[in-house]
């Protein structure tokens, strides 16, 4: 009788362990993920600018934001440049799979070459991106300083730097 009850909370332990083991890491995803993201869909409907203010106000900056010129704009590259992306990503993976599969010479070549994605940062990408899109950036000229004439992407990097918004 007493190694039946013993057997019977041996199973019971470990059907309970999983169970116990992911609860805290679900109430932290619950909290931190889910719940900042209502709070988030709150604070949108409300006065705020830099600070929370809890006064709400409906949709009003939903109708701001949507009749902005600029999210038009926004909206409008991104469908672009997620649409190609998309594309020229399936075909260049197709097609490395395809070349793969076929076991030619230079297969080990472009193992790296299709491993790269993987190994790039999205932030560093991110960045990259942003450099590119930022129309003013190739205008802007070398500093005359000490600096800029000993490493001549001195003052453009800076400038570049310091003209980004963060």
């Amino acid at each position: 009788m007493a190694s039946s009850i013993r057997k019977g909370s041996k199973v019971w332990w470990q059907q309970q362990i999983p169970k116990i083991v992911l609860a805290p890491s679900f109430t932290l995803i619950l909290f931190f993920v889910y719940g900042f993201i209502a709070w988030t869909a709150y604070i949108s409907f409300s006065r705020s600018r830099m600070l929370p203010n809890y006064d709400l106000i409906g949709v009003r900056p939903y109708e701001k934001l949507w009749n902005s010129l600029n999210w038009q704009v926004a909206l409008e590259n991104l469908a672009i440049f997620g649409g190609l992306y998309i594309v020229i990503c399936c075909v260049l993976g197709l097609f490395l799979a395809i070349l793969l599969d076929q076991r030619i010479r230079i297969e080990g070549g472009l193992r790296p070459i299709f491993l790269y994605p993987m190994a790039l940062s999205f932030i560093v990408t991110g960045t990259a991106w942003k450099w590119f899109l930022n129309r003013g950036l190739a205008l802007r000229k070398p500093c005359k300083t000490g600096a800029g004439k000993a490493f001549p992407l001195t003052g453009w990097s800076t400038r570049t730097w310091l003209s980004t918004p963060w």
